[in-house]
């Protein structure tokens, strides 16, 4: 695949390893500005409280809370605080060799007003399976990411021993809620929501015993044909589909602090035996093994 101008390609999805460079959660008073400058890495600028101007290959944004901005290595960009202001700043490399944090701040260029309303940032494309490619915007809204940003910047700041390789997994951690919830907000294709009901039925009630035929009436369809448009749509076939929402819900619960009887009764399954066998088949590991992991 050719690479366009104002594409800048990040690779595939399975091949990020990202390093991050600086991590901070600061107070800035109102007034403050940064830039216009051009930084040698990515950042990652998330805003806890206040509002914040940014200007950003030629787009302007005022964000507010829970919003965020991402930019890149050779884009001219500009920060201003417009009201006293909490936020979460991360310097990080999208694919690095070593995991090890090298600080931005010395290779930092400033430049001026003319340059930063010329500039352009570009279009982010991350690959994914069968050839398909994601953009990531410069500004986004993703619920969730304030405890894995706050983790960041706590390991990043004590330095504990192995911190760098843990510093990688939660930075890819990161990236991939930021890529689920950019796949989750697509339009949905047309096949997808033939089976749509039956999918909200099982998210919704996954300690039901549902059966083919049940979940293909839901949809309107035969179970024959159904069973083929599920499968093709999921990689899974329905029973495989409920199998892995119980086995994701029991994490949750297991990481909760849950007894596994009271779990494996509210999942629907008939003994705890049955539920970790369940759940072995599909992670590998006993749900006392996961806990403990």
């Amino acid at each position: 695949m050719t690479q366009r101008e104002g594409e800048i390609r990040l690779g595939a999805l399975e091949e990020l390893r990202p390093t991050v460079n600086f991590a901070s959660h600061a107070f800035t008073e109102a007034g403050t500005t940064f830039g216009p400058r051009i930084i040698p890495d990515h950042q990652l600028f998330y805003l806890v409280s206040g509002r914040a101007k940014l200007v950003v290959g030629g787009e302007v944004r005022t964000l507010r809370p829970g919003e965020f901005a991402l930019y890149g290595p050779d884009c001219p960009h500009a920060i201003s605080i417009l009201e006293d202001t909490v936020f979460i700043g991360i310097h990080f490399h999208v694919r690095h060799a070593s995991p090890v944090p090298v600080h931005p701040a010395f290779s930092i260029v400033m430049t001026d007003e003319a340059e930063l309303a010329a500039s352009a940032r570009g279009r982010y494309l991350l690959a994914l399976d069968g050839g398909e490619e994601l953009e990531l915007p410069p500004f986004q809204t993703v619920p969730g990411l304030e405890p894995t940003l706050m983790r960041i910047v706590k390991e990043y700041m004590n330095e504990q021993p192995g911190y760098a390789m843990l510093l990688r997994a939660l930075m890819t951690e990161l990236l991939l809620l930021v890529v689920r919830h950019r796949l989750a907000d697509r339009p949905q294709s047309a096949e997808r929501g033939k089976i749509e009901p039956a999918l909200q039925a099982i998210h919704r009630e996954p300690e039901k015993h549902w059966t083919v035929a049940e979940l293909a009436a839901l949809c309107g369809y035969h179970a024959i044909y159904f069973s083929s448009l599920f499968r093709k749509c999921t990689g899974e076939n329905p029973k495989q589909y409920l199998i892995s929402q119980r086995i994701r819900k029991a994490k949750f619960h297991l990481l909760s602090g849950e007894k596994m009887e009271a779990i494996a009764e509210r999942l629907g399954y008939a003994s705890v035996h049955y539920f970790s066998r369940n759940f072995k088949e599909e992670t590998g590991l006993t749900p006392t093994e996961f806990k403990q992991q």
